[in-house]
This record gives structure tokens, sequence and C-alpha cells, in this order.
């Protein structure tokens, strides 16, 4: 699973809503109820199934009962890594709830992990569209900028992946993914004090999985620039914290012996 996905859709399982289906079918209120747990417990390709099998029993009318079920079929088909799957079902959502623009961030996340960062920049350029006169940025909008950058970056395209997180900054949207993806760029272009920096701004905003990922990233760069003493001081500090791997435990070996 690429690291992006384990932020990934926390604040949309939270925001669905725990409806009991008033009117709706006994099956189709089951077969929710099940796909639910299903997620819970990570078994995404068969929560997948049974929110199909909820959605096919439900009465037919696109309603609040229908709308959750389709809130929890994309963050499945999300964690599934069915990228092309969860952005049909965000823009299914997007065109029913319009009000919602934290649809169209998560479907913009999803164009991009499924490795297509220019339409996943237009939707995310209409996302903001719909949220430019709200005083809070809407949910999604933080991931959308950190996947949209890491496509980019993936595709080589360096320059671009920072003018994407450089805007998104400015215009107040934040979080450690979008650090972390600056950073690598800035490592990619030998340019390590700013990417030293970057890394240890995302730090700073917490987030147990990026910030490890920073951590290590900054052990990383040290190394790179042949700076092994602050190399291995930050990957002690990083087993410290997070625990070791055999690779790790080779690697400080290494450095050691600098």
């Amino acid at each position: 699973m690429r690291k992006e996905t384990s932020i990934v859709l926390a604040a949309l399982t939270a925001s669905a809503l725990m409806l009991g289906g008033c009117g709706e079918p006994k099956a189709a209120k089951e077969a929710r109820l099940k796909g639910i747990e299903q997620v819970k417990s990570g078994d995404y390709a068969s929560a997948v199934e049974s929110f199909e099998l909820a959605l096919k029993e439900a009465d037919g009318v696109v309603n609040a009962f229908e709308l959750d079920i389709l809130k929890y079929r994309g963050e499945a088909e999300f964690m599934l890594e069915d990228y092309t799957a969860a952005a049909h079902t965000y823009a299914v959502l997007a065109d029913v709830d319009e009000k919602e623009p934290e649809y169209l961030y998560y479907k913009a996340a999803s164009e991009a992990m499924s490795g297509d960062p220019d339409t996943a920049a237009e939707t995310y350029a209409k996302a903001k569209e719909a949220v430019k006169s709200e005083e809070k940025t809407a949910a999604g909008a933080g991931i959308a900028v950190s996947s949209i950058a890491d496509a980019y970056r993936t595709a080589g395209n360096y320059d671009k992946a920072v003018e994407f997180c450089e805007a998104a900054i400015n215009s107040g949207i934040s979080g450690p993914g979008i650090y972390n993806q600056m950073g690598l760029c800035m490592m990619a272009a030998e340019r390590f004090d700013e990417a030293i920096s970057y890394f240890e701004q995302g730090i700073a905003m917490g987030g147990s999985e990026e910030s490890r990922q920073m951590m290590y990233n900054v052990g990383a760069v040290y190394e790179t620039r042949g700076d092994f003493a602050k190399a291995l001081e930050t990957f002690r500090s990083y087993v410290a914290e997070y625990g070791s791997t055999p690779e790790l435990e080779k690697e400080i070996t290494f450095l050691e012996s600098r």
C-alpha cells in the first residue's frame, strides 16, 4: 500500500451518517452494517461487495441512507487502492450532494493516485471554487494536494509538484503530507537545507504516520549530504520512537563505522 493511503479518509468515515435507514429494506440495512464492520476490520474488498448489495437492496431513492453507503464505499475503494472506482463513487456523491466540496477533493486524490495528476488538478480547482467563500477549508483538501504533488513528483515533474504545494500553503491549506512532498522535491533537487526544513515543519504538525516518514527522510537527507553523525543521530532517534527494522539496523551499523 502506498504510504499516502494510510492517511486517508478517516475524516470522511467520521462524517458518514450513522443512520438506521428508516423505511429501507432490512436486507439493505444489514448489508450496510456488515460493510461498515468489514471496513473497520480492513477487509475492504468484502466491504465493497456488501455496500454494492446494500445499494441494490435499497429502495432506489437517493437519500441520506444511500449517500451514507456511497461514502463508505468510496472509502473502501480508496483503501483497496481501486482509485478509478473511488473516483467514480466520489463523482456520483459530488453530483448528488453538491453542497459538499469534500467529495471533489477526494475525487481529485483518487485521480492523482491513479496516475492522472492533470485531471486531478482540474478537479481540485473545482473543489476550491466551491469553497472559495467559506472560512474553513473542506475536508480532504490536504490529501488532495499531497496526492497530486506525489503524482507529479513520481512522474519527475518536480517543479509542478512544488508549485502545487506552494500554492496550497499560500492559500491556507496545509498538513504533514504536503510538507513531506515539498521535502522530497527539495531532496531530489539537492536543496538539502530546504528539504530538512520542510520535513521538520511537517513533523512539528504531528500525525504519527507522516511524522515517522519524515523523520526517516531527515536521516536520509543527512546521509546523502555526507553528514553521517547527524544521520546516525536521527536514525537512532527514529528507532527509539518508532522501532527498528533489519534494514535500518544495517544502515545504523554502516553509519557507526564512518
